[in-house]
């Protein structure tokens, strides 16, 4: 991982403008809009989630991904545990599929296997981990299973996979993943944390994109910019069980409603800017390849959503942070997050890398400003 700034860092950076993500964090001006919101509408807070508001939220989002339930919870970290329980418990198989880079395996310190007893199957292998999980990696699962019946108890796939730069599967190629998880009797289930990016790459309904899945869960707080907080999508067996988990995991908050007012209050603004913004990530994409040397690609290229990465084969992480903060000094344009080590999935050539996410700061800068700093970035020499 990137190492956290320095203190010169954070005051040039405060003082620029940023390409990458929404802008300045504002978490004071959020909770104020939220608070003259709720003043204005007298909008009741619920009492451990139980409350018109809350409740109301949830509908709305089980009737736009054609699902019959949907739980609020914190985190991504604790709903999508919890589905994996729930589906092993179904199945009766205590084992899930995901891929290499799934947020369950690389960032929650294991708590699928620590909390919930699962045992993961990574698909596809990590030798072939730069790409999305297809069929053919369900189907090597089902031929090598030594048990009869499914292998998996549930297979999690992420729409669009952020550690591979914002990857997707083609529609056809989903599609027959799908069919061939029913087949087989594996649930499937969609880590959505980014799903508001792929409605707009797939140009398709969010609820024909999670027909696919037997059940979901989105986040609010990435794409949609809202304040922390995520939605369980599922059978209102699975959502009544998953209720009772989240009690249990310490989930079940005195009440939600700020998180919820925020979420709520900004989906459909946000979703209508998503295809603006992965437009705008293929016109920065572009400004890339035209001043990037050799040794500076894209993943994917060109990219499929609104994020992609920058990889380097020359340089060290620390190298490359450095020509950003020259950069930064010179035009106040600020091109990157963190820079970081090559990752066990990538190719052995990498030497460093950098995500990319356009969204709202993205179209608040012109592209000669852009370029300049390109310029100025890519022939540094600090």
């Amino acid at each position: 991982m990137a190492s956290a700034p320095t203190d010169k860092q954070r005051e040039l950076r405060a003082a620029s403008r940023p390409l990458s993500g929404h802008g300045k964090l504002d978490i004071a001006g959020e909770l104020e809009r939220v608070a003259r919101l709720i003043r204005d509408e007298d909008i009741k807070p619920d009492h451990y989630g139980a409350g018109a508001y809350v409740e109301e939220f949830e509908s709305e989002l089980a009737e736009l991904f054609g699902y019959e339930a949907a739980r609020f919870m914190p985190s991504g970290c604790m709903a999508q545990p919890i589905a994996m329980r729930i589906w092993a418990a179904r199945k009766g198989i205590a084992r899930i599929g995901m891929h290499p880079t799934s947020h369950l395996e690389l960032h929650e310190e294991f708590g699928y296997r620590e909390l919930h007893g699962l045992g993961a199957e990574l698909l596809p292998p990590l030798t072939e981990a730069d790409r999305p999980t297809l069929a053919r990696d369900l189907a090597a699962a089902v031929r090598g299973s030594a048990c009869a019946g499914a292998p998996l108890a549930a297979l999690l796939v992420e729409l669009p996979a952020r550690e591979i730069g914002g990857q997707l599967p083609s529609w056809t190629e989903l599609c027959e993943l799908s069919d061939l998880a029913r087949t087989a009797g594996v649930a499937l289930h969609l880590d959505g944390a980014r799903i508001w990016e792929a409605e707009a790459a797939y140009e398709r309904p969010l609820a024909e994109i999670a027909g696919h899945f037997d059940s979901a869960y989105v986040s609010f707080y990435k794409g949609i910019g809202a304040l922390p907080g995520a939605m369980l999508l599922g059978d209102a067996d699975l959502i009544a069980e998953a209720a009772v988990w989240q009690r249990r995991a310490g989930g079940t908050l005195h009440n939600h409603l700020p998180a919820v007012v925020s979420a709520r209050t900004r989906i459909a603004s946000r979703r209508e800017r998503m295809p603006r913004f992965r437009a705008r990530a293929r016109e920065i994409a572009a400004l890339f390849r035209a001043h990037a040397p050799d040794h500076v690609g894209l993943v994917p290229a060109p990219p499929q959503t609104n994020m992609f990465h920058l990889v380097a084969t020359a340089g060290s992480p620390e190298e490359w942070s450095a020509r950003r903060d020259h950069a930064m000094a010179e035009t106040g344009i600020f091109l990157t997050f963190g820079w970081h080590p090559p990752a066990a999935h990538q190719s052995p050539s990498t030497t460093a890398w950098t995500e990319m996410v356009m969204s709202d700061a993205s179209l608040e800068l012109e592209d000669d400003a852009i370029e300049q700093a390109l310029r100025v970035f890519f022939g540094a020499n600090p």
